[in-house]
């Protein structure tokens, strides 16, 4: 008896030697009971080789073989073994149950006293390592079913590489082993791989040949080469033991290299069967085929009854996808041949990040049932010269956060296993070589975003698309944390992410994090403490001055820009009106007036001059108050704007500034608006005025008064988080730290 830790399967790589090595392993019936058990740990692999004494014409086809497995919990497999090549058959074997676990084989020719009801056993033992497919189990559809998780149902985190033709020669072992190497460091977990007939070439291509040859001999798959699996089994075992998921990929159907219609579904059977025995104790998943009819998820076609048999003949019930360009369709009664919904994005320029792209995971993942949704293939990294780093942290974000279970990324050069002389593929849509492609820098990013979903309870996160504005996505968990991407808006634009419905009296931390090399910028600590309080009431100090204007009398004001006229019992101007009041000179003063909402109505505070003053205005065409600090001629940002999106026609207005902060109340009588206090840069005392710029032609002002004002923020503790006082609950962030895309993160602060 041989046992066989995962990735040391293969051995010597010739028939001889080969038979050989089995004869001096093999347990025979006879001794069966007397032969020490082999110990394997959970969830890695053993094989158990068979040495039949009699010969076949064709032992691919026939005998069948079959173990039947008990596992130490009293559970039954029925595992297929595979013809390994002379007169050895072998199966594979993995359990998550420690203790013994004993087996029987049934061959359909129970005259070869050899293979037919041999038994045996092995000891599985506890794993005492740190790989995380040996130590939580291999993957399986979470049972909330929207993610992966392992079978001890710890989260699984997909972040797959592309490598559908990893398995030739022309990417020796050395290099195998180097970009296993590289995408490990880089946290991917996944590799989707070809077993069987390869994308973009045609059948029984030189191409198709690992060190052993060809996997058939025959384009019917009949006559198999156990040799090209002897060196497949090395890297797929090698692909386990870094900790990555081999995705096998059985095989291709798109109409130019349509496996289904040059090979039959027969024989696409055969080879899935012997798939199922080579790989299936693996910590697998299996992609039926790439690029097939998106009917086959829901029982339409040739491809459906293949995935049937597959469904019948895995012991494991790995989970099971076809890459297609859509997601299932969702129709009541339809059959659910797929436990993933793998789909398509595009490799069009520009088209992997559009709405139209994204329409098709959101449309998959509103389906039922309910099952996790990744895009399988999308716009490679450098492909035909295209879809570079910031396309693919484009395309990751957008896909994770709107309810994504996961993520596969595609390199030029690697998908193919580009060489110098051989891209792999004609016509040729790369001469970018593996090792060029291992290199891109979106690779490195993609696997700095899975880190940083990884700090937090990523698999438990649902989309809110109505957390940000159009062009942004989000995802998180509501009152816990939040987790926003924000393409880049442009050169020269710094503006920050709004966030929208932040809950009230939440602690949040934030903070940018740069998706091109993962640093941090702190964005502070706030919460939303509820609608701002009214920063003041009516005059609370002594008058100052009044003016009703009922009389002629203008002594006390003066005009600093367009004319103002008394006329009844208001004080009249048109566009440009800037009038100061004279008698006062302060800094700390609260005005009201009252005036009609057709038009701007401002007052001016601290007026040093028409370039240099402070304004608090409502404006009909931005339907809105706000306060500008005007300098040197520069109105400056909207300060504290608050919508108004109702209001009557006449309205009372009062502003007030007091040391550095300023703020103003708008009413029609029956509804009322305030801004949130707001700094300034204006501290010195000036001058008090009404203002009219330039929306609508003629205001009438009524009812002026001004007094001193004393108000101020609320005193709080100078540790605790800084309140985000606000009428709405939408957080405006601060501006982005340069002009590129980030990712914005709300984190609840603990106590």
């Amino acid at each position: 008896m041989k046992t066989h830790a995962i990735g040391t399967i293969l051995r010597a790589m010739t028939r001889n030697l080969a038979r050989a090595a089995c004869a001096a392993v093999c347990l025979l019936p006879a001794v069966a009971h007397s032969a020490a058990s082999p110990k394997i740990e959970a969830n890695r692999v053993v094989e158990i080789p068979l040495l039949s004494d009699k010969a076949y014409p064709n032992p691919f086809l026939e005998p069948n073989l079959e173990a039947v497995v008990t596992q130490a919990d009293g559970s039954q497999l029925r595992i297929p073994a595979f013809w390994a090549g002379g007169n050895r058959w072998c199966f594979r074997f993995s359990s998550a149950a420690t203790g013994t676990a004993s087996w029987r084989t049934e061959c359909s020719d129970p005259g070869n006293a050899r293979l037919h009801h041999a038994e045996g056993s092995v000891d599985v033992v506890s794993y005492a390592g740190d790989n995380p497919l040996y130590r939580h189990g291999p993957v399986r559809v979470a049972r909330q079913s929207r993610h992966f998780e392992h079978a001890d149902g710890t989260p699984f985190f997909w972040l797959g590489d592309t490598w559908w033709k990893n398995l030739s020669k022309r990417m020796t072992w050395d290099g195998f082993r180097e970009l296993t190497a590289d995408r490990r460091a880089k946290g991917f977990s996944v590799v989707q791989i070809v077993c069987g007939p390869y994308p973009d070439e045609g059948f029984f291509e030189a191409r198709w040949e690992n060190e052993g040859g060809k996997p058939y001999e025959t384009r019917d798959f009949t006559v198999v080469n156990p040799r090209y699996f002897d060196f497949a089994d090395r890297r797929i075992g090698h692909l386990v033991d870094a900790g990555i998921v081999p995705a096998i990929v059985g095989a291709w159907g798109r109409s130019d290299c349509n496996s289904m219609q040059a090979i039959g579904a027969a024989g696409i059977r055969r080879h899935w069967r012997n798939l199922v025995a080579r790989y299936g104790a693996y910590p697998v998943v299996w992609i039926l085929a790439g690029e097939i009819e998106d009917g086959t998820k829901w029982g339409e076609g040739p491809w459906a009854d293949v995935a049937r048999y597959l469904r019948g003949i895995d012991p494991y019930h790995r989970p099971l996808t076809c890459h297609t360009a859509n997601g299932r369709r969702g129709t009541p009664g339809d059959a659910s041949l797929v436990d993933y919904d793998m789909l398509g994005g595009s490799h069009g320029v520009g088209e992997p990040t559009t709405p139209k792209t994204l329409a098709i995971l959101t449309a998959a993942h509103g389906k039922t049932p309910v099952m996790p949704v990744l895009c399988g293939e999308t716009g490679y990294e450098g492909h035909m010269q295209h879809h570079f780093q910031d396309e693919q942290r484009h395309v990751f974000w957008m896909y994770l956060l709107n309810g994504a279970a996961g993520h596969t990324y595609g390199a030029a050069g690697i998908w193919h296993a580009s060489v110098d002389g051989d891209p792999g593929i004609t016509p040729v849509y790369d001469l970018t070589t593996w090792k060029e492609g291992m290199a891109f820098p979106g690779s490195t990013q993609l696997g700095l975003g899975k880190k940083l979903l990884a700090e937090y309870p990523w698999s438990r996160f649902e989309p809110h698309p109505e957390w940000v504005e159009t062009n942004s996505y989000a995802a998180g968990i509501p009152g816990e944390v939040r987790v926003v991407y924000q393409p880049r808006r442009g050169v020269y634009n710094w503006k920050g992410t709004r966030v929208k419905h932040v809950e009230r009296d939440v602690p949040y931390h934030a903070y940018y994090f740069n998706p091109t090399n993962g640093k941090r910028h702190d964005a502070g600590t706030f919460y939303n403490d509820g609608p701002a309080r009214r920063p003041f009431g009516d005059h609370a100090l002594p008058l100052l001055f009044a003016d009703p204007f009922d009389g002629a009398d203008a002594s006390d004001w003066k005009d600093a820009g367009t004319a103002t006229r008394r006329e009844g019992g208001h004080l009249a101007g048109g566009k440009g009106m800037v009038t100061v009041l004279e008698r006062v000179v302060e800094a700390d003063l609260m005005a009201s007036v009252d005036a009609g909402s057709q038009a701007e109505a401002g007052i001016v505070l601290r007026f040093h001059g028409p370039d240099h003053y402070l304004v608090a205005l409502y404006s009909p065409s931005a339907k809105s108050i706000f306060l500008h600090d005007r300098r040197n001629g520069e109105w400056g940002e909207a300060l504290g704007r608050v919508a108004v999106p109702e209001i009557g026609p006449r309205i009372h207005i009062t502003a007030g500034v007091s040391g550095e902060y300023a703020a103003m109340v708008l009413s029609d009588g029956t509804r009322t608006h305030h801004t949130p206090l707001v700094r300034i840069g204006n501290l010195s005392a000036g001058k008090a005025g009404l203002w009219l710029y330039q929306i609508g032609d003629r205001q009438e002002f009524d009812n002026f008064e001004l007094s001193r004002a004393r108000f101020g923020p609320a005193s709080r503790d100078p540790k605790a988080p800084v309140p985000l006082a606000m009428e709405s609950d939408e957080y405006q962030a601060p501006p982005v730290p340069s002009p590129q895309d980030w990712v914005f993160v709300m984190e609840r602060v603990r106590p």
